[in-house]
């Protein structure tokens, strides 16, 4: 349903308002920027409120969107002073949140896959980071992505321009007690844990044989994995480096550990719909 906007001060767009002062952790409807996140959140389980878009684009989204969801259209200047900065991709959408999901519902899903590979995040707290593991998870196939209590919000729009809408399509959820979850991961579900450290004297990757079974923790962006998530890990694994650089940018390590955990897995053949939500939530 097209709807012309004239007002800034139009109720109907209000949730658009001056977004760059505002963060929507908490909110129930969560944002999705430009042309490709957009047209994900319309493929993807999560219900759609809205979209505004600048006229140009009013045709194509007309032909993608069920006719209850609104479709605000408005010029391009005045769509920048709704969103209150400049702003070129011409397209946004609300989306309405989904209960996220608790460690037991992730494994009740993804946790009699054979093989399966996870990521934990206990800490990753910059939205950029969580975004590249996120599109890495989805790149390569993994089954679900896990997060620690101080994991930053994956469907803050910065996690999700970032990661091109992978999070709209990839299983996650968040761990309440990941020391614990830990351990069941591996008494409960026969899963191997790997810290993704930065150690000379861990094993190197090229010569670590993967699990079939096995989860990769990786750590926050200033300190990398507390020392009892290193203890409690089966394995110390490490991306040898010259000594010009200490450490990799923490999306860029997890995309190679990454490929080398599912190089061999799947002979190249890869599942023909990776990774999506659908175990987990459902459109009302």
């Amino acid at each position: 349903m097209v709807e012309w906007i004239s007002s800034l001060d139009d109720p109907r767009v209000a949730f658009y308002r001056n977004l760059r002062e505002r963060t929507l952790r908490g909110e129930s409807i969560f944002l999705a920027e430009g042309k490709v996140v957009t047209e994900r959140l319309l493929q993807s389980n999560y219900p759609v409120e809205s979209l505004l878009v600048a006229e140009p684009y009013a045709d194509q989204f007309a032909s993608l969107v069920p006719p209850e969801i609104p479709i605000y259209v408005t010029d391009q200047a005045l769509l920048e002073q709704i969103v209150g900065f400049k702003y070129h991709q011409g397209v946004l959408a609300a989306g309405r949140r989904l209960p996220e999901a608790t460690f037991p519902q992730v494994m009740e899903a993804v946790g009699q896959r054979h093989p399966i590979r996870l990521v934990i995040c206990p800490e990753v707290t910059k939205p950029e980071n969580l975004g590249l593991i996120f599109r890495n998870a989805a790149a390569f196939d993994l089954d679900a992505v896990i997060l620690g209590p101080q994991a930053c919000d994956p469907l803050s729009r910065r996690v999700l321009r970032v990661s091109m809408g992978a999070v709209l399509f990839t299983t996650f959820g968040r761990s309440r007690d990941l020391r614990r979850d830990l351990s069941l991961l591996r008494e409960q579900y026969g899963i191997s844990l790997v810290a993704a450290v930065v150690d000379r004297g861990a094993e190197k990757l090229q010569d670590f044989s993967w699990p079939s079974r096995v989860a990769l923790i990786v750590g926050g962006e200033f300190y990398g994995l507390p020392a009892d998530f290193i203890t409690a890990a089966d394995f110390r694994v490490t991306i040898p480096m010259s000594d010009k650089v200490d450490s990799l940018n923490l999306g860029v390590a997890t995309g190679i550990f990454a490929y080398e955990m599912t190089r061999n897995v799947f002979g190249g053949n890869r599942r023909e719909n990776p990774g999506t939500n659908v175990e987990l939530s459902h459109k009302s």
